[in-house]
C-alpha cells in the first residue's frame, strides 16, 4: 500500500512518499503529482522517498516522466532522503545523474 502526502513549502510543493513503489500503485502517485503540478505549479516539486522500501522501472519511469512535466513550466525536481536500496537502483539505471537528488528535505527546500 502506498502512503501519499502533498504539502506547500513558500514556493515549493513536496511529496512525501511511503510504501512500495510498483506497477500496482504509480497511478496513484502519478496522479498525484499530476495535480500537484497542475494545481500549484511550483518552481520546485520536493519528491521525499524516505518511507520507500521498494521501487521498480514503472516508479523510475514516472520520475522521470514526472521531471519532464516539471520542467515545461521552468521548474525543478529534487529527490530527498532516498534509502539505500532505493539509491542503489538508481546507481544501477544511472538516474543519479539524471536527478538532483539531496540528503534530507531541508537540503533540497534550500537548493534552489
Amino acid at each position: 500500500m502506498l502512503n501519499l502526502q502533498t504539502r506547500q513549502e513558500e514556493n515549493a510543493s513536496v511529496i512525501t512518499v511511503k510504501g512500495k513503489v510498483n506497477f500496482e500503485v504509480t497511478a496513484q502517485l502519478r496522479e498525484a503529482v499530476k495535480e500537484t503540478i497542475a494545481t500549484h505549479q511550483p518552481k520546485l516539486l520536493v519528491i521525499n522517498l524516505e518511507g520507500v522500501s521498494f521501487i521498480d522501472s514503472s516508479g523510475l519511469g514516472l520520475l522521470v516522466a514526472a521531471r519532464s512535466s516539471i520542467d515545461k513550466i521552468n521548474g525543478r525536481l529534487h529527490l530527498c532522503n532516498l534509502p539505500s536500496q532505493v539509491m542503489k537502483v538508481f546507481d544501477q539505471t544511472n538516474l543519479t545523474n539524471y536527478f538532483s537528488i539531496y540528503a534530507s528535505e531541508q537540503d533540497a527546500l534550500s537548493a534552489l
